[in-house]
């Protein structure tokens, strides 16, 4: 089976086309097996089964499998003059292909059912040795809290993983993803997740391996005062791509919207971050807040970074920054004066930005593995 320049995490408002950014292109031609994982314990509160959504569930809108609207037309040449019988933003709608390929070879998901106050995280723990598939529905029940925590290894030639997330109300979820792939993989990883009135949702993402990765998020704050809280470190290195798409619609009123993005860019790695707040027509009260940080340590790294506000409602906060460059002179000379080499500093800073955000993960053993990978 084989897919040809697909387009996957399709930014929701397109930029310049001739920065050859408003979205990722990828070729598939594998066999695909359905993944599954290794859980050492099912906390009390906690059910697992293979089905399809409850009809009482909205849809939940993807990240990497997305289409750009359609009605969105920019008529701009690189120049900046307009030329009338061009639409750069002409993606199709409807199923996109490959979402239509895991449906072919996972028709059902794995429903992941939260009740109540969960006391130990759930820890789904992925070793992909084929090329797989794997669709994961969590569906947060008024006033539930849990935490649920994805670990990602093995040097499968693709995986393509979707994970949606359904918050109802009064819940508190706090979902991780931690990628430690093999230097050879692709990896498309999608979360979608909608939060309905005072639902407390939290991601945390960890990107260290793969050759080739898509992460795709995709948020819809429908409740009055749902809250989200995005926190991503990444270290990219050698050839590896790392492309981020990361948006936020704020619908209800007075929704908070806060992501954190820290990583480190090596060698002649690439990274591409999206980040995307939506503030919609009726969201009166919302504050959104995006903000990233990255370190570059070689002159053959390239660093992308697009960090988006749009807003149709008046009465909001949104802010957005961003801050790319090396270690300070400063910062090297008080180390080197400590005996720490130039090398030594810059791995120690790379180090600390995953430290920082492995230390909201409350399980000793993934932080070990996690330890264990950056060790190596």
């Amino acid at each position: 089976m084989t897919y040809e320049n697909i387009k996957v995490n399709s930014v929701p408002s397109i930029t310049w086309n001739w920065l050859k950014s408003n979205n990722d292109t990828v070729s598939i031609s594998s066999s695909f097996i359905e993944a599954n994982a290794a859980i050492n314990e099912v906390p009390a509160g906690v059910t697992i089964s293979k089905g399809k959504a409850d009809k009482n569930i909205p849809e939940i809108i993807s990240g990497v499998f997305n289409h750009s609207n359609p009605k969105t037309k920019d008529n701009r040449n690189s120049d900046g003059s307009i030329n009338e019988k061009r639409e750069y933003s002409a993606i199709p709608e409807g199923k996109h292909p490959l979402v239509d390929l895991m449906d072919q070879i996972v028709p059902e998901e794995n429903i992941i059912t939260i009740s109540g106050k969960v006391e130990k995280p759930l820890i789904l723990n992925f070793d992909f040795t084929d090329s797989s598939v794997s669709k994961q529905l969590i569906h947060a029940k008024e006033n539930s809290q849990a935490c649920v925590i994805f670990v990602f290894k093995g040097d499968a030639d693709t995986n393509l993983f979707q994970t949606k997330v359904y918050a109802e109300k009064n819940t508190n979820i706090h979902i991780i993803k931690v990628q430690m792939m093999g230097k050879n993989s692709l990896q498309l990883d999608d979360t979608g997740i909608t939060a309905e009135e005072n639902a407390n949702v939290k991601f945390t993402l960890i990107e260290l391996g793969g050759l080739h990765v898509d992460s795709g998020l995709h948020v819809n704050l429908n409740g009055y005062q749902s809250d989200f809280k995005a926190n991503t470190a990444y270290i990219t290195r050698n050839e590896q791509y790392l492309d981020m798409n990361h948006t936020v619609y704020l619908y209800g009123r007075k929704t908070n919207c806060d992501m954190q993005v820290h990583g480190t860019i090596e060698n002649n790695a690439t990274k591409v971050y999206r980040g995307t707040l939506d503030f919609k027509n009726g969201c009166r009260g919302a504050a959104g807040n995006e903000y990233e940080e990255t370190l570059i340590l070689s002159p053959d790294a390239v660093n992308k970074s697009f960090p988006i506000i749009l807003c149709d409602e008046d009465d909001i906060q949104g802010e957005h920054g961003s801050t790319i460059g090396r270690l300070s002179s400063e910062l090297l000379f008080y180390m080197q004066t400590r005996g720490i080499s130039k090398d030594a500093a810059e791995k120690i800073m790379a180090r600390a930005k995953v430290q920082a955000v492995m230390d909201l993960i409350p399980s000793d053993e993934v932080k070990s593995q996690i330890t264990e990978y950056l060790d190596k």
